[in-house]
């Protein structure tokens, strides 16, 4: 019989979530940093132009990625107002003709 127990922990989606967030973000700043290192668009012009390619597309995974989390989070929240949102009003609406 194996020692092996049958009952492990199953991560929960937030978690991988969360960690998918961290890993990403973590790429798109090493990208930031490599002048550090002493990586310029000057000494690997094709390569920087790639990695700043790269960059923007993780930056976008990472704003699904947030946007997910929130919505597993608190589904409700999609429906919560925006800062700066503007709602039109409801009754001038209807008193304004169609063009």
């Amino acid at each position: 019989m194996s020692d092996i127990p049958h009952n492990l922990p199953i991560d929960s989606k937030v978690q991988r979530l969360k960690r998918r967030y961290q890993g990403l973000s973590r790429v798109a700043a090493a990208i930031n940093d490599l002048y550090i290192y002493g990586v310029y668009p000057s000494n690997f012009p094709n390569l920087t132009v790639v990695l700043e390619q790269a960059k923007d597309h993780c930056k976008e995974l990472i704003k699904e990625t947030k946007k997910e989390i929130a919505f597993v989070e608190n589904p409700n929240g999609l429906y919560d107002l925006v800062y700066d949102e503007i709602i039109e009003d409801a009754d001038k609406a209807k008193d304004e003709p169609n063009e």
